[in-house]
């Protein structure tokens, strides 16, 4: 019993020098700059938009009506494209590149000068299996969509250094 309350009382005080000296788990907390934001982006970024929405509903900022939003996110273009890495014996593709280009724009809400107009890059290798066409037909929808999710979450750590005033 002796060691199970000096375990405690050292846990505790481990506990309190932790949150003394500012150290929170990430997502726990109130954020630097607790904001609305209003969401915006064409058709041909749906899934995108639906990433960026959830990833910003699930912290600290709200996903609102453009009239309720201190700050109005633009997705202004998304593209996918791929090149050709390497070739098979026959000459054949062999691998590509995927690439994943988005550019957006942040704005406050009374204002119509952007704030930040910038683009984010990803890249993704995919090696194709000429024996296997449904699959890596497959494995590049999937690529893709993880593609949109990272960029969903850059958008979102950026949104969310954006101060409101």
């Amino acid at each position: 019993m002796r060691h199970f309350t000096a375990f405690m009382v050292l846990t505790l005080v481990l506990f309190s020098l932790l949150q003394g000296c500012g150290f929170r788990l990430a997502g726990s907390g109130d954020s630097a700059h607790p904001q609305n934001v209003f969401v915006q982006g064409g058709p041909a970024s749906h899934e995108l938009v639906h990433f960026v929405r959830g990833s910003l509903g699930s912290g600290q900022v709200d996903v609102t009506e453009p009239d309720l939003a201190a700050i109005h996110l633009h997705i202004l273009s998304e593209e996918t494209s791929r090149e050709v890495l390497s070739l098979d014996a026959s000459g054949k593709a062999r691998e590509y590149d995927l690439m994943l280009n988005v550019v957006f724009d942040v704005r406050h809400a009374n204002s119509d000068d952007s704030l930040t107009r910038q683009k984010i890059q990803i890249h993704r290798v995919l090696v194709f299996d000429k024996y296997d066409m449904l699959g890596s037909g497959e494995e590049e929808q999937q690529l893709l969509h993880e593609m949109r999710k990272e960029a969903a979450q850059r958008i979102v750590r950026r949104v969310r250094a954006v101060s409101p005033d």
